[in-house]
Protein backbone atom coordinates (compact mmCIF):
# COMPACT_ATOMS: atom_id res chain seq x y z
CA UNK A 1 0.00 0.00 0.00
CA UNK A 2 1.36 3.46 -0.89
CA UNK A 3 2.27 6.06 1.70
CA UNK A 4 -0.66 8.15 0.44
CA UNK A 5 -3.16 5.44 1.31
CA UNK A 6 -1.60 5.15 4.75
CA UNK A 7 -2.54 8.74 5.50
CA UNK A 8 -5.74 9.24 7.54
CA UNK A 9 -8.84 9.67 5.36
CA UNK A 10 -9.43 13.20 6.64
CA UNK A 11 -5.88 14.20 5.66
CA UNK A 12 -6.17 12.61 2.20
CA UNK A 13 -9.45 14.47 1.67
CA UNK A 14 -7.85 17.75 2.76
CA UNK A 15 -4.90 17.26 0.40
CA UNK A 16 -7.21 16.50 -2.51
CA UNK A 17 -9.42 19.50 -1.74
CA UNK A 18 -6.41 21.81 -1.60
CA UNK A 19 -5.47 20.79 -5.13
CA UNK A 20 -2.86 18.07 -4.75
CA UNK A 21 -2.61 14.99 -6.96
CA UNK A 22 -2.59 12.25 -4.38
CA UNK A 23 -0.81 9.69 -6.55
CA UNK A 24 2.18 12.05 -6.60
CA UNK A 25 2.41 12.43 -2.82
CA UNK A 26 5.54 10.67 -1.54
CA UNK A 27 5.62 12.10 1.97
CA UNK A 28 3.37 14.43 3.93
CA UNK A 29 5.69 17.35 3.29
CA UNK A 30 6.45 16.53 -0.34
CA UNK A 31 3.33 17.37 -2.32
CA UNK A 32 3.12 18.58 -5.87
CA UNK A 33 0.33 21.10 -6.54
CA UNK A 34 -1.76 20.87 -9.68
CA UNK A 35 -1.71 23.83 -12.08
CA UNK A 36 -3.85 26.71 -10.78
CA UNK A 37 -7.44 26.41 -11.92
CA UNK A 38 -8.39 29.64 -13.70
CA UNK A 39 -11.68 30.84 -12.18
CA UNK A 40 -11.12 34.41 -13.31
CA UNK A 41 -10.92 37.31 -10.84
CA UNK A 42 -11.93 36.64 -7.22
CA UNK A 43 -15.65 37.02 -6.54
CA UNK A 44 -18.23 36.08 -3.91
CA UNK A 45 -20.90 35.78 -6.59
CA UNK A 46 -21.28 32.06 -7.17
CA UNK A 47 -19.28 29.11 -5.90
CA UNK A 48 -16.35 28.52 -8.20
CA UNK A 49 -13.75 25.97 -7.15
CA UNK A 50 -11.36 28.69 -5.99
CA UNK A 51 -13.99 30.24 -3.76
CA UNK A 52 -14.87 26.86 -2.30
CA UNK A 53 -11.22 26.23 -1.46
CA UNK A 54 -10.76 29.71 0.00
CA UNK A 55 -13.65 29.38 2.49
CA UNK A 56 -12.42 25.92 3.49
CA UNK A 57 -9.06 27.56 4.20
CA UNK A 58 -10.86 29.99 6.50
CA UNK A 59 -13.53 27.90 8.18
CA UNK A 60 -12.39 24.28 7.99
CA UNK A 61 -12.91 21.22 5.80
CA UNK A 62 -16.37 21.18 4.27
CA UNK A 63 -17.40 24.54 5.73
CA UNK A 64 -18.69 27.47 3.68
CA UNK A 65 -19.69 29.48 6.78
CA UNK A 66 -18.14 30.22 10.15
CA UNK A 67 -19.64 27.52 12.39
CA UNK A 68 -17.05 26.21 14.88
CA UNK A 69 -17.64 22.81 16.48
CA UNK A 70 -18.90 24.29 19.76
CA UNK A 71 -21.56 26.21 17.82
CA UNK A 72 -22.50 23.07 15.90
CA UNK A 73 -23.01 21.37 19.25
CA UNK A 74 -25.28 24.13 20.57
CA UNK A 75 -27.40 23.95 17.43
CA UNK A 76 -27.84 20.19 17.58
CA UNK A 77 -27.49 18.94 21.16
CA UNK A 78 -30.84 20.36 22.39
CA UNK A 79 -32.64 18.20 19.82
CA UNK A 80 -31.32 14.96 21.29
CA UNK A 81 -30.23 13.61 17.91
CA UNK A 82 -29.51 9.88 17.81
CA UNK A 83 -29.11 7.07 15.29
CA UNK A 84 -32.84 6.31 15.19
CA UNK A 85 -33.74 9.78 13.90
CA UNK A 86 -34.05 11.19 10.39
CA UNK A 87 -32.23 14.52 10.28
CA UNK A 88 -32.30 17.36 7.74
CA UNK A 89 -29.79 20.15 7.17
CA UNK A 90 -31.05 23.18 5.25
CA UNK A 91 -28.37 25.05 3.32
CA UNK A 92 -25.73 22.36 3.68
CA UNK A 93 -22.99 23.97 1.55
CA UNK A 94 -20.09 21.53 1.24
CA UNK A 95 -21.64 19.27 3.91
CA UNK A 96 -19.00 19.85 6.57
CA UNK A 97 -21.71 20.35 9.20
CA UNK A 98 -23.59 17.23 8.02
CA UNK A 99 -20.43 15.13 8.23
CA UNK A 100 -19.82 16.43 11.76
CA UNK A 101 -23.37 15.48 12.81
CA UNK A 102 -22.90 11.96 11.41
CA UNK A 103 -19.62 11.63 13.29
CA UNK A 104 -21.16 12.85 16.56
CA UNK A 105 -24.55 11.14 16.47
CA UNK A 106 -24.21 8.26 13.96
CA UNK A 107 -27.41 9.38 12.27
CA UNK A 108 -28.75 9.78 8.72
CA UNK A 109 -29.04 13.17 7.07
CA UNK A 110 -30.75 14.64 4.05
CA UNK A 111 -28.68 17.70 3.12
CA UNK A 112 -30.59 20.31 1.09
CA UNK A 113 -28.56 22.89 -0.84
CA UNK A 114 -29.60 25.41 -3.51
CA UNK A 115 -26.32 25.95 -5.38
CA UNK A 116 -25.59 23.32 -8.03
CA UNK A 117 -21.80 23.71 -7.76
CA UNK A 118 -21.91 23.12 -4.01
CA UNK A 119 -24.21 20.12 -4.45
CA UNK A 120 -21.76 18.53 -6.88
CA UNK A 121 -18.72 19.25 -4.70
CA UNK A 122 -20.48 18.11 -1.51
CA UNK A 123 -21.56 14.87 -3.17
CA UNK A 124 -17.94 14.21 -4.19
CA UNK A 125 -16.59 14.96 -0.71
CA UNK A 126 -19.27 12.80 0.88
CA UNK A 127 -18.28 9.84 -1.33
CA UNK A 128 -14.59 10.37 -0.59
CA UNK A 129 -15.30 10.43 3.13
CA UNK A 130 -17.21 7.15 2.86
CA UNK A 131 -20.42 8.76 4.13
CA UNK A 132 -22.74 8.26 1.15
CA UNK A 133 -24.82 5.82 3.19
CA UNK A 134 -25.39 8.44 5.90
CA UNK A 135 -25.65 11.69 3.94
CA UNK A 136 -27.91 12.24 0.93
CA UNK A 137 -27.27 15.57 -0.82
CA UNK A 138 -30.21 17.09 -2.68
CA UNK A 139 -30.56 20.31 -4.63
CA UNK A 140 -33.57 22.44 -3.77
CA UNK A 141 -35.11 25.89 -4.05
CA UNK A 142 -36.12 27.37 -0.71
CA UNK A 143 -38.53 29.75 -2.44
CA UNK A 144 -40.43 26.69 -3.60
CA UNK A 145 -39.29 24.10 -1.11
CA UNK A 146 -40.75 20.64 -1.69
CA UNK A 147 -39.37 18.17 0.86
CA UNK A 148 -41.03 14.85 1.51
CA UNK A 149 -43.85 15.36 4.05
CA UNK A 150 -43.28 13.99 7.55
CA UNK A 151 -39.76 12.86 6.69
CA UNK A 152 -37.67 14.45 9.47
CA UNK A 153 -37.45 14.11 13.23
CA UNK A 154 -35.04 17.04 13.44
CA UNK A 155 -33.93 19.83 11.11
CA UNK A 156 -31.37 22.59 11.46
CA UNK A 157 -30.35 25.59 9.39
CA UNK A 158 -27.44 27.97 9.90
CA UNK A 159 -27.43 31.23 7.90
CA UNK A 160 -29.35 29.39 5.18
CA UNK A 161 -32.67 31.21 4.93
CA UNK A 162 -31.92 34.93 5.26
CA UNK A 163 -32.17 35.45 1.51
CA UNK A 164 -35.55 33.68 1.20
CA UNK A 165 -38.22 36.20 0.22
CA UNK A 166 -41.34 34.19 1.11
CA UNK A 167 -40.30 32.98 4.53
CA UNK A 168 -43.81 32.15 5.66
CA UNK A 169 -44.25 29.64 2.84
CA UNK A 170 -40.77 28.22 3.54
CA UNK A 171 -41.57 27.77 7.24
CA UNK A 172 -44.89 26.15 6.29
CA UNK A 173 -43.04 23.62 4.10
CA UNK A 174 -40.51 22.92 6.84
CA UNK A 175 -43.34 22.26 9.28
CA UNK A 176 -44.97 19.88 6.77
CA UNK A 177 -41.63 18.06 6.52
CA UNK A 178 -41.50 17.38 10.26
CA UNK A 179 -42.72 14.19 11.87
CA UNK A 180 -44.98 14.43 14.96
CA UNK A 181 -43.13 16.31 17.73
CA UNK A 182 -40.34 17.12 15.26
CA UNK A 183 -37.77 19.77 16.16
CA UNK A 184 -36.35 22.68 14.16
CA UNK A 185 -33.28 24.72 15.13
CA UNK A 186 -32.20 27.74 13.11
CA UNK A 187 -29.49 30.36 13.40
CA UNK A 188 -29.73 33.31 11.05
CA UNK A 189 -29.36 37.01 10.36
CA UNK A 190 -32.32 39.03 11.67
CA UNK A 191 -33.32 42.52 12.70
CA UNK A 192 -34.04 43.56 16.27
CA UNK A 193 -35.72 46.93 16.13
CA UNK A 194 -33.59 48.23 13.24
CA UNK A 195 -34.75 48.93 9.69
CA UNK A 196 -33.62 47.29 6.44
CA UNK A 197 -32.69 50.68 4.97
CA UNK A 198 -29.91 51.17 7.56
CA UNK A 199 -26.73 52.31 5.69
CA UNK A 200 -24.63 49.47 7.15
CA UNK A 201 -27.15 46.92 5.90
CA UNK A 202 -27.29 48.52 2.48
CA UNK A 203 -23.49 48.30 2.23
CA UNK A 204 -23.67 44.58 3.02
CA UNK A 205 -26.61 43.99 0.65
CA UNK A 206 -24.54 45.41 -2.21
CA UNK A 207 -21.97 42.63 -1.79
CA UNK A 208 -24.42 39.72 -1.70
CA UNK A 209 -25.24 37.72 -4.80
CA UNK A 210 -28.87 37.56 -3.67
CA UNK A 211 -30.39 40.45 -1.75
CA UNK A 212 -31.14 39.41 1.84
CA UNK A 213 -34.75 39.59 2.96
CA UNK A 214 -34.48 40.33 6.67
CA UNK A 215 -37.23 40.31 9.27
CA UNK A 216 -37.39 41.35 12.89
CA UNK A 217 -36.86 38.42 15.25
CA UNK A 218 -40.38 38.94 16.60
CA UNK A 219 -41.79 38.56 13.11
CA UNK A 220 -39.78 35.38 12.55
CA UNK A 221 -41.22 33.95 15.77
CA UNK A 222 -44.72 34.92 14.65
CA UNK A 223 -44.25 33.24 11.25
CA UNK A 224 -42.94 30.04 12.82
CA UNK A 225 -45.93 29.98 15.17
CA UNK A 226 -48.30 30.56 12.28
CA UNK A 227 -46.69 27.64 10.45
CA UNK A 228 -47.61 25.41 13.41
CA UNK A 229 -44.43 25.42 15.49
CA UNK A 230 -44.13 26.10 19.18
CA UNK A 231 -41.18 28.47 19.69
CA UNK A 232 -39.41 28.18 23.04
CA UNK A 233 -35.97 29.74 22.46
CA UNK A 234 -34.90 32.93 20.68
CA UNK A 235 -31.33 33.67 21.77
CA UNK A 236 -29.22 36.61 20.60
CA UNK A 237 -25.83 35.10 19.66
CA UNK A 238 -24.47 38.14 17.78
CA UNK A 239 -21.44 38.79 19.98
CA UNK A 240 -20.29 35.16 19.86
CA UNK A 241 -20.91 34.97 16.11
CA UNK A 242 -18.92 38.14 15.44
CA UNK A 243 -16.05 36.91 17.63
CA UNK A 244 -15.90 33.59 15.77
CA UNK A 245 -15.72 35.32 12.38
CA UNK A 246 -12.95 37.66 13.52
CA UNK A 247 -11.07 34.73 15.04
CA UNK A 248 -11.21 32.77 11.75
CA UNK A 249 -9.67 35.62 9.78
CA UNK A 250 -7.15 36.37 12.53
CA UNK A 251 -5.98 32.76 12.55
CA UNK A 252 -5.64 32.81 8.75
CA UNK A 253 -3.51 35.97 9.00
CA UNK A 254 -1.36 34.36 11.68
CA UNK A 255 -0.78 31.26 9.54
CA UNK A 256 0.26 33.30 6.53
CA UNK A 257 2.47 35.39 8.81
CA UNK A 258 4.25 32.19 9.82
CA UNK A 259 4.94 31.39 6.18
CA UNK A 260 1.95 29.25 5.20
CA UNK A 261 1.36 29.78 1.49
CA UNK A 262 -2.13 29.98 0.01
CA UNK A 263 -1.05 30.95 -3.52
CA UNK A 264 -3.75 32.42 -5.71
CA UNK A 265 -6.33 31.60 -3.02
CA UNK A 266 -5.03 34.53 -0.96
CA UNK A 267 -6.79 36.99 -3.25
CA UNK A 268 -9.97 34.94 -2.95
CA UNK A 269 -9.71 35.02 0.84
CA UNK A 270 -9.32 38.80 0.72
CA UNK A 271 -12.43 39.07 -1.44
CA UNK A 272 -14.29 36.83 1.00
CA UNK A 273 -13.07 39.12 3.76
CA UNK A 274 -14.85 42.08 2.16
CA UNK A 275 -18.17 40.28 2.44
CA UNK A 276 -17.63 39.17 6.03
CA UNK A 277 -16.32 42.60 7.04
CA UNK A 278 -19.55 44.16 5.78
CA UNK A 279 -21.58 41.69 7.83
CA UNK A 280 -19.53 42.36 10.97
CA UNK A 281 -19.77 46.14 10.46
CA UNK A 282 -23.56 45.86 10.27
CA UNK A 283 -23.50 43.95 13.57
CA UNK A 284 -21.22 46.52 15.19
CA UNK A 285 -23.58 49.27 14.03
CA UNK A 286 -26.45 47.49 15.79
CA UNK A 287 -28.31 47.05 12.51
CA UNK A 288 -27.84 43.28 12.19
CA UNK A 289 -28.24 40.52 14.74
CA UNK A 290 -27.81 36.76 14.75
CA UNK A 291 -30.46 34.76 16.59
CA UNK A 292 -30.68 31.09 17.43
CA UNK A 293 -34.29 29.92 17.46
CA UNK A 294 -35.60 26.55 18.63
CA UNK A 295 -39.08 25.40 17.60
CA UNK A 296 -40.92 22.13 17.75
CA UNK A 297 -44.13 20.57 16.51
CA UNK A 298 -46.45 20.44 19.54
CA UNK A 299 -47.58 17.06 20.76
CA UNK A 300 -51.02 16.14 19.47
CA UNK A 301 -53.74 15.98 22.10
CA UNK A 302 -55.96 12.99 21.40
Amino acid sequence: MSEVNNLPLKERLKLWWEGYELHKVAKKVEVEPEPVHDDGPPTVHGWSLSRQRSVVTLFGVGMTRCIPDNVKARLTTPMGINKTMSVVELGSGLCGFSHWVVDQYETYITAYEEDADLVEAASTQTRMAGLSRNVRVEQCNFENFEPKPKSANAAYASEALFHVKNKQDCFNRIHEMMKPEGQFMMSDYMLDGSKADHPALQEWFGLEREVPHLHDVREIRRMLTKAGFEVSIAEDTTDEYKANVLKAFSEYAARTGRGEKSGHLHDWVLKEGELWTARVKAMEAGALKVFRIYARVPAQIL
